[in-house]
């Protein structure tokens, strides 16, 4: 067995090796055919040209006869196209001018060899690369030769406040740039500003100060490193800001003025300041401040725009008594920071200048004071007339203007009390009610004048807050007299809820009762679900659409009850849950009623036309002659028959013959005009059983109207008129 595996791994290996020594190849290093490399050329060689730069060589050309070309950068295409060219046979390439690093910095092209007979090539083609060597040949250059540039005065030396930078295309050394500062303008104080060489970053190095040079101008310079150094400048134009680098002094160290006592918000004193800042800049305009002697807060400062001056206002009037001369202190400062230069720290006072002002106050004549101005005062509501509140207390506080003083009511909108006048005692001359309109969450406020009794009377106000505590004089009642509830709606009860205008502990939780005042109250309704001030009104049973009257008795938390009730209106509820909106009546016309309301107006103007005719006509047919009696409308009431009487405004009296208002009954005729003169009437005897009566008063010009009316016998009419003549 172990023979067997022997024999087999013999019979693998020996395979193995038969198939490798087959398949197994011999290899030698073979001559590279070309000769190539990277070759350099000087940009602006000033030649001459054509140059020879390079020389090509196979080594198949010991063999066979060839020709060179050459193709890429600088030959048939840009860049460069035609700078360079090759001897077909000799392979010796030229250079025909020079050549601009800036614009070509290196170029590829190839070389081909092919059989002069067949012109087939002869060996792989080679890429050669061709490098420009540079040569300092460019300036460094600044983009502008003039820079403008702004500064702060408050800027901290140290501070890079600008970059210049300068491009030379060349590189290495000859690209390399340094910086410098030429000349500074003016020069003195000299070093104000340096420049770091590498970068072109500028830097303060002084402090500035705006009113002593207000702009610099810089030259600097920025050179190259190369072989043969190359330079150029430019300018940089600093212009300083003015910052608030100087504090505001005050033009004068103590101040003072006089007022009265009763002077308010009136300016009492103006302040200047001198500042060397530019005039209407923040670094100018200053802020007024008083520091001292303003606990009571009597004084404000403010700034004159203009003068920037300050102004001392006086808002609270000052009290003689309390003092006759005040003392405060008043502070300035400018709207921006101050800025000191750590190098003049000891030399300007970084605190606030400030300034003493001396006031006088005069004595006048004050309003009586009310100690105190408000009077609380607590009672029950309910206090009869005679009820002694409170008294008023106001004194003189004058030293040289003494008075008497007389309290009166002022503002007492219940005229619930009355003030004594040389007291000031306060009594109740009505009672006193917490639920009246001029109660406000139960306190009744009124004020109270205390006058002098002067020359000139002056006038101090105090006021009364009368806290009235609450009593159960009000009866519980029911807030909503109307409700609504569907016949057979999703919810079948309402909420009723009451009220009462007493506070706690006079007013809610409510107890209500259902009052069976009418039929079937509490066969269709009960009592639900109370809870504190409202109970729900339960239906027991569908009942018919319509309007119910419900009684109720309501009893307060101390068993004050009164009866109220409400009316309940049933309807048909189309969702289940609201009644619906009441219909509003409306009405639209056809087109034949419009006609017909047409025709009839038209008639109408046509019978009342007609009338006016025939009252026209009839009139002029009727003579003075006829046996009438004629009443004319002369548009003025008074009565009728007797002149002499003076007559009445409203109403004027005719007898009438009628038989329903019988004999010598008076008859009252209503006059459209009211306020004339009146003139006399005279009764005319009337064809037809008639009476008429005429006006005869000349100067209207009003047609007159008749009045006619038939008696079943004339003889009664005339013996009526008989009777009354």
């Amino acid at each position: 067995m172990v023979l067997g595996f022997y024999a087999l791994v013999l019979f693998f290996i020996t395979e193995l090796c038969r198939v490798e020594g087959e398949g197994s190849v011999i290899l030698h290093r073979e001559k590279r055919r070309w000769i190539s490399a990277i070759f350099r050329i000087v940009e602006e060689d000033p030649g001459p040209y054509p140059k020879e730069a390079i020389k090509m060589n196979n080594d198949k050309s010991q063999n066979h006869t060839m020709i060179f070309s050459i193709s890429g950068d600088g030959v048939e295409r840009d860049p460069e196209k035609n700078l360079f060219s090759i001897n077909a046979d000799t392979g010796q390439i030229y250079i025909h001018r020079k050549v601009d690093r800036e614009t070509t910095s290196s170029l590829t092209f190839q070389v081909d060899a092919y059989d002069p007979a067949t012109y087939i090539p002869l060996d792989d083609h080679m890429l050669y690369k061709i490098e420009v060597l540079d040569i300092n040949d460019n300036i460094p250059k600044f983009p502008k030769d003039v820079y403008e540039v702004d500064i702060l005065e408050n800027t901290l030396p140290g501070t890079e406040f600008f970059r210049i930078k300068a491009n030379d295309p060349d590189e290495r050394n000859n690209a390399l740039i340094s910086y410098s500062i030429v000349s500074q303008n003016p020069s003195k104080p000299s070093n104000v500003f340096k420049i770091h060489s590498n970068n072109g970053s500028i830097l303060l190095q002084k402090c500035l100060n705006y009113e002593t040079l207000k702009s610099y101008t810089l030259v600097i310079k920025a050179r190259d490193n190369g072989a043969n150094v190359l330079s150029s400048s430019a300018e940089v134009r600093i212009k300083v800001i003015d910052s608030n680098n100087n504090p505001p002094i005050f033009t004068q160290k103590n101040a003072k003025t006089t007022i009265d006592e009763s002077d308010e918000n009136v300016v009492i004193l103006r302040v200047g300041v001198t500042d060397l800042d530019s005039p209407n800049t923040p670094a100018w305009r200053a802020k007024y401040q008083v520091t001292e002697g303003n606990e009571h807060e009597n004084y404000k400062m403010e700034t004159d725009p203009e003068t920037n001056e300050g102004l001392l206002m006086l808002i609270k009037h000052l009290d003689y008594e309390a003092g006759p001369v005040r003392n405060i202190k008043i502070s300035v400062e400018n709207e921006e920071p101050l800025f000191i230069c750590p190098e003049m720290k000891d030399t300007i006072n970084a605190k606030p200048q400030s300034l003493t002002a001396v006031i006088t106050v005069k004595d006048v004549n004050d309003p009586p004071v009310f100690n105190p101005p408000v009077l609380i005062i607590y009672e029950m509501e309910g206090q009869k007339p005679g009820k002694v509140l409170g008294k008023f207390n106001a004194t003189d506080t004058d030293v040289f203007y003494k008075h008497s003083i007389k309290y009166y009511r002022a503002f007492e909108p219940a005229e619930w009390v009355t003030v004594d006048i040389d007291t000031g005692v306060v009594t109740t001359v009505k009672e006193l009610d917490r639920e009246s309109p001029y109660v406000n969450k139960s306190v009744y406020t009124f004020t109270v004048h205390a006058i002098e009794e002067g020359e000139i009377p002056e006038t101090g106000t105090a006021t009364m807050s009368l806290f009235l505590a609450d009593i159960n004089d009000n009866l519980p009642f029911l807030t909503s007299k109307h409700k609504e509830m569907c016949d057979d709606g999703e919810i079948p009860f309402v909420t009723v809820e009451a009220g009462d205008a007493d506070v706690e502990p006079f007013s809610g939780p409510f107890s209500f009762e259902l009052l069976d005042n009418e039929e079937h109250i509490k066969k269709n309704w009960k009592l639900g679900k109370a809870t504190g001030d409202t109970v729900q009104l339960e239906r027991i049973r569908k009942i018919p659409i319509g309007d119910y009257i419900i009684h109720f008795k309501i009893q307060d938390r101390q068993g004050i009850s009164q009866e109220d009730s409400m009316k309940l209106h049933v309807c048909y509820c189309v969702d289940g849950i609201t009644c619906p909106l009441p219909k509003s009546a409306t009405a639209t016309l056809g087109g034949v009623a419009i006609g017909l309301l047409f025709v009839g107006l038209l008639l109408l103007i046509l019978g009342l036309c007609l009338f006016l005719f025939c009252s026209f006509t009839k009139k002029f047919e009727k003579t003075f002659s006829e046996p009438v009696w004629t009443l004319i409308k002369y548009n003025d009431e008074g009565i009728v028959v007797d002149s002499k009487e003076p007559p009445s405004i409203h109403s004027s009296t005719v007898f009438s013959s009628d038989a329903v208002l019988g004999v010598g009954s008076k008859l009252p005729i209503r006059s459209d005009m009211q306020g004339h003169n009146y003139g006399e009437v005279q009764m005319l005897p009337d064809v037809g059983d008639g009476w008429r009566m005429n006006n005869m008063l000349p100067r209207h010009n009003y047609h007159g109207w008749t009045s006619r009316r038939n008696v079943g016998s004339s003889s009664r009419a005339a013996s009526a008129l008989n009777s009354r003549n």
